[in-house]
C-alpha cells in the first residue's frame, strides 16, 4: 500500500465548541468571549441515538435561537446517523451564533426535542 504525506499551510480552525445534548432549548451566542471565531468550517452532528431525522437550525445573532424567525442555516441529519458539513471558505458569522436540535421540520413554528435521543453537534470554528 502506498502512503502520500502533504503539508497543510494553514491550520483549518481555532476554536472548538462541543454540544453532548442539543436540543429545542437555544444554545446562544456559542462564540461570545471567543476572538478566534468569526466563520464556521464544519459542523459535525451525531444523531445515531435518535431513530428519527433531526435538524440543527442556526441563526447568526447575539439572542436567544427565536422560533418566530426563520434560520439562517438548517441542517439535515438523517436517522441513526452522524453527518458532517463542511464550509471550506469559512461560513461568516456577523453577530453571533445561536442554534437549536430539534425533530420539527417547519422553521417558524415551536420546536420540539429530537425524538427519544440525544443529540451531539461540535462546531469548528476559526478566522
Amino acid at each position: 500500500m502506498t502512503i502520500t504525506t502533504g503539508t497543510v499551510p494553514n491550520r483549518l480552525a481555532e476554536t472548538l465548541i462541543i454540544d453532548i445534548d442539543a436540543n429545542g432549548t437555544s444554545e446562544t451566542n456559542i462564540f461570545s468571549g471567543v476572538s478566534l471565531a468569526n466563520k464556521i468550517y464544519c459542523i459535525y452532528i451525531d444523531n445515531s441515538a435518535v431513530a428519527a431525522a433531526s435538524y440543527i437550525k442556526a441563526q447568526d445573532r447575539t439572542a436567544a435561537y427565536a422560533n418566530n424567525v426563520g434560520a439562517d442555516l438548517k441542517l439535515y441529519v438523517p436517522a441513526n446517523s452522524i453527518v458532517s458539513y463542511l464550509f471550506p471558505d469559512g461560513l461568516p458569522v456577523t453577530a453571533g451564533i445561536s442554534f437549536i436540535g430539534t425533530s420539527t421540520t417547519a422553521t417558524h413554528a415551536t420546536q420540539s426535542d429530537p425524538a427519544n435521543g440525544t443529540i451531539t453537534v461540535r462546531i469548528l470554528g476559526g478566522t
